[in-house]
């Protein structure tokens, strides 16, 4: 696999190899104080804030503060400093620089690196440093521009005229004026560099000591040697699951217990009916010392947590057990189909596989999750498995892998049983033949797992327990959570939440359309809800409430409420809409009261399901009626103008992912619309006041209407 390096991680290496070694191979957790390091992101940010936005000084002032109490720099050891630190931001924006491109992103399968300033109409790339100048850092930061530079010259086909560091401190500039020969050295040291890692990599009980005068080194605290901690622990990793070594008291064993045992959350209604159930959920098996791979930063940070409270050193190795599949596949060097990513999608593609290698993207929906995914394919270039819930999903998917990379994707599920080396799969296939695709599975390098809130189910435990050699594990979702509060079962699978980006941001940046979202309410008079209470009762006044009834005589058969539906839907002829129920029977209703509509359900045949999206796509098609449970979740459909959500759900999860379909931009799309009630009856009304709260804890603006 080839391996993406930076200047600064060459640059530790070559001070350092041990230190590279624990920090990039092994990912041992470091003992390593960021403070200053927050203090320059507050200066960069700062100043890529004034530059991308004209920010004037007395604003600035005001974000700067906010970037200082983000860091909790005004708790640390530069506190005292925080006004140094803003007249290093006021002199970056007093030199007025012109720029084409603020933190620019250079990536190549082999280097990457992030520009502070680019101005490609003059060739003139800048480095922004805190730091005071001297003999030492000046070599040093000739090496990094001319290292930007040689990546400049591979994406711009020119070599810069100037690469200029601006310390920022003094108010000086050191000017690198790049030639070919330069850049011909330059590209000759990385390459160098690469193949002495590798051989580090491949041979590691050649790494030397650490080098004690690395002043940067983050494992300071084993120089001594490792038997020299206090607390000694290796976790190791199996297949699918965590082993830790070491010892483990009584204290650490309760705080273990505690931080990965969680209660249900109807638990008190269940001890009401059965006072001896377990209402519990632990996952640390403490004779086997044993947790779910998905668990390991959080295990990391408890053994560091017990050490600082005990007040020892403590060391953590990691040692993987598995077996990675080493084949490669030969991919594009872009997307071929012609999209480029955002600047958070290469954000959230980094955070995964630069940082963590396991973890969730929790991004809006119509942020493009799916393309994050496949950049993550392109970029690891291994045996991956996508699995979906989904039949719709499955071609969907398959379909935008294949235009984006050019390559043959697999297909398991829906009546296919093709696996490549990237396949997309649908999970209830995979569980309901893990044995024979048991060879397949063990083999996985890297599983994506979409809409990862479906993944506490058992069917996605029992296919995890079979990708017994995965090095990489994805979660993607809007909603990274669930609405019965079993989010540890996602943790254990797919890890901890690594990127988070909501709609409200997307939206605020012009990535989404900005919703109008309209709840109807008292569009039925008081006496005629009586009425219907009598008739879902049965007329039988200690009748207790049955929640069926009650949604057939308020819901799916409610004259009052599905001649709305009819009438908003008349309203816009001139839009894409989509209307969601909960039952079959009721959107059949519609699709027989909608004039130029289509119903499509569970049993729609796979001919019949194409054709009604490609009527729906190509104008043929008004109205689009479909099954929540359907609709809910990823499927991709950019023209659609608005949701009409008929189904009286109760769960947040659906309800923001309901929104999601009809946030995607389009050209010429200018607004989108969602439409719901607020229903009758207790069963109804906490539903309808819980999709309202949780849009609104979405940060969206609600509209409540009275409409007969």
């Amino acid at each position: 696999m080839t391996r993406t390096t930076s200047f600064s991680q060459s640059n530790m290496f070559l001070e350092c190899p041990r230190s590279w070694y624990y920090k990039y191979i092994k990912k041992i957790p470091a003992d390593a104080d960021y403070t200053y390091a927050n203090a320059g992101k507050t200066i960069h940010e700062c100043l890529e804030h004034h530059y991308k936005n004209h920010i004037d000084l007395e604003p600035l002032k005001e974000f700067f503060n906010k970037c200082w109490l983000r860091y909790k720099l005004d708790a640390s050891i530069v506190a005292h400093k925080k006004d140094s630190y803003w007249l290093m931001v006021v002199n970056g924006v007093n030199l007025e620089k012109k720029f084409t491109s603020i933190e620019m992103k250079l990536y190549y399968p082999d280097a990457v690196a992030y520009l502070d300033g680019v101005n490609s109409n003059d060739d003139e790339i800048i480095d922004w440093k805190s730091s005071t100048r001297s003999r030492v850092n000046e070599a040093d930061y000739t090496k990094q521009m001319l290292f930007y530079s040689l990546l400049y010259y591979r994406k711009f086909k020119r070599i810069p005229k100037r690469a200029v560091i601006y310390y920022l401190k003094t108010n000086q500039e050191l000017v690198v004026e790049p030639t070919q020969e330069d850049i011909t050295k330059i590209e000759q040291w990385h390459n160098d560099v690469l193949k002495q890692m590798d051989e580090c990599v491949e041979n590691p009980s050649t790494l030397p000591p650490f080098n004690q005068s690395y002043f940067w080194s983050p494992y300071k605290h084993l120089w001594a040697g490792e038997d020299t901690v206090d607390l000694n622990y290796t976790i190791h990793e199996f297949g699918n699951f965590l082993k830790l070594e070491g010892p483990v008291s009584d204290l650490l064993k309760k705080g273990i217990e505690k931080k990965f045992t969680y209660e249900l959350k109807n638990s008190k209604y269940i001890k009401r009916s059965n006072p001896n159930a377990s209402t519990t959920v632990s996952f640390w098996k403490h004779r086997q010392k044993q947790l779910p791979i998905g668990f390991k930063n959080q295990l990391i940070k408890t053994l560091r947590d017990y050490a600082e409270y005990k007040k020892v050193k403590i060391f953590i190795d990691m040692k993987s057990h598995k077996t990675y599949d080493e084949s490669k596949i030969d991919m594009p060097e872009k997307f071929l189909n012609g999209v480029t990513l955002r600047d958070y999608q290469t954000d959230a593609v980094d955070a995964l596989l630069r940082r963590q290698n396991v973890g969730i993207l929790e991004i809006g929906t119509g942020g493009g999750k799916t393309e994050i995914a496949i950049e993550c394919i392109r970029r690891l270039a291994a045996k991956t498995l996508f699995i979906v819930d989904k039949k719709e999903m499955l071609k969907q998917t398959k379909v935008r892998i294949e235009n984006a990379l050019g390559i043959k994707v697999g297909q398991v599920g829906a009546g296919e049983d093709d696996v490549q080396h990237v396949t997309v799969a649908t999970i209830q296939t995979l569980v309901k033949h893990t044995k024979k695709y048991e060879e397949y599975l063990k083999n996985v390098r890297f599983a994506i797992f979409d809409e990862t809130h479906k993944v506490a189910a058992k069917s996605y435990w029992k296919v995890a327990a079979y990708l017994l050699n995965t090095e990489y594990r994805l979660g993607i979702s809007g909603t990274a959570y669930r609405d019965d509060g079993n989010d540890m079962m996602i943790n254990g699978i797919v890890g901890d939440k690594i990127y988070d980006l909501s709609s409200k941001v997307l939206i605020e940046n012009g990535w989404l359309v900005r919703p109008t979202i309209i709840f109807y309410n008292n569009y039925m008079q008081g006496e005629k809800i009586s009425d219907m209470e009598k008739e879902a009762r049965g007329d039988l006044i200690n009748e207790t409430p049955k929640y069926q009834e009650y949604y057939e005589t308020f819901i799916s058969n409610n004259t009052f409420r599905n001649n709305l539906i009819e009438k908003i839907t008349t309203e816009f002829k001139d839009k894409k809409v989509l209307i969601l129920t909960k039952l079959v029977n009721h959107g059949k209703y519609f699709e027989k009261a909608i004039p130029n509509s289509r119903h499509l359900y569970g049993s729609t045949s796979k001919k019949e399901r194409e054709e009604i999206f490609d009527a729906f796509a190509n104008g043929e098609l008004n109205v689009l009626i479909s099954t929540i449970s359907i609709f809910a979740e990823g499927i991709n459909v950019p023209m659609l103008g608005v949701v009409i959500n008929a189904s009286a759900n109760k769960g947040d999860v659906k309800t923001i992912q309901v929104l999601g379909r009809v946030l995607r931009k389009l050209e010429g799309k200018e607004d989108a619309k969602y439409i719901d009630f607020i229903d009758e009856t207790r069963f109804f009304r906490l539903a309808s006041l819980s999709r309202k709260a949780a849009l609104e804890k979405e940060g969206h603006i609600i509209c409540v209407e009275a409409k007969a």
